[in-house]
């Protein structure tokens, strides 16, 4: 087997569970130890994941703290499965909106070092992002959301509206019900709202622990949007878990 696929068969491993032993990772992709080693050592080279006491981490550009901490670690399993699916979605060469929330940070991370091209107003999504030269990324305009980490108000509004097409826009959702997609906040909305209209497709990154909760931010209606991508799903991205 050629050497750059143990790299991505290891990246793939770490992308799912997040954090691995090195005799794990073995165990599970049928590798020898050192050939584990050597596949950790240069993607750890490449940032992408970091080695420490005999584990490897999937890379965090970020120390998150507060409630983008709590909610990085709640469903942990589910978001992952949901990260991997939208990335399914990707395609060389895309044009690609990100909004912000734990899911869309996940999901993100599986597009370090992808030859794509990514529009976001979450400062974090931004940062996980910096160093890999083949991804090009674009930070709207904007003022700091005082709970979280994205860029929102009338200028990241405006910065939305100019951004070229996009191929596909993926955001996150605080609440999901009969009215529609919700975001935490109005100002989080209206930004993922102006980017919608510049998207051909537009798909909501969210476990099914958000069906039936209520939010302030209203987003969009279900039929507005191409799928609702959630973890549980059979492929045929659902829009109603029950």
């Amino acid at each position: 087997m050629p050497r750059r696929s143990h790299d991505k068969e290891v990246l793939a491993l770490l992308q799912s569970h997040g954090t691995l032993e090195v005799g794990a990772l073995s165990r599970a992709l049928a590798l020898h130890p050192t050939t584990v080693r050597r596949a950790l050592a240069r993607l750890e080279a490449k940032g992408l994941v970091r080695r420490l006491r005999g584990k490897a981490h999937l890379f965090a550009a970020v120390n998150y703290v507060g409630d983008m901490a709590r909610e990085m670690e709640k469903a942990l399993a589910s978001k992952q499965a949901i990260a991997r699916k939208a990335f399914s979605l990707v395609r060389e060469g895309m044009r690609i909106g990100i909004s912000g929330g734990s899911t869309c940070t996940l999901f993100a991370r599986m597009l370090r070092a992808h030859p794509v091209e990514i529009y976001t107003n979450a400062v974090n999504i931004a940062v996980e992002l910096y160093s890999y030269p083949r991804t090009r990324v674009h930070v709207l305009e904007g003022d700091l959301n005082t709970y979280s980490y994205e860029l929102v108000g009338p200028k990241a509004v405006a910065s939305a509206a100019r951004v070229p097409e996009l191929d596909l826009l993926f955001v996150g959702a605080s609440a999901i019900n009969e009215g529609g997609i919700y975001m935490r906040d109005t100002p989080e909305a209206q930004v993922a709202r102006a980017l919608a209209e510049r998207a051909r497709r537009v798909y909501v990154l969210a476990d099914s622990r958000k069906w039936g909760q209520t939010a302030f931010g209203f987003f969009a209606r279900m039929e507005d949007v191409a799928g609702w991508i959630r973890e549980d799903d059979d492929g045929d991205e659902g829009r109603d878990p029950r």
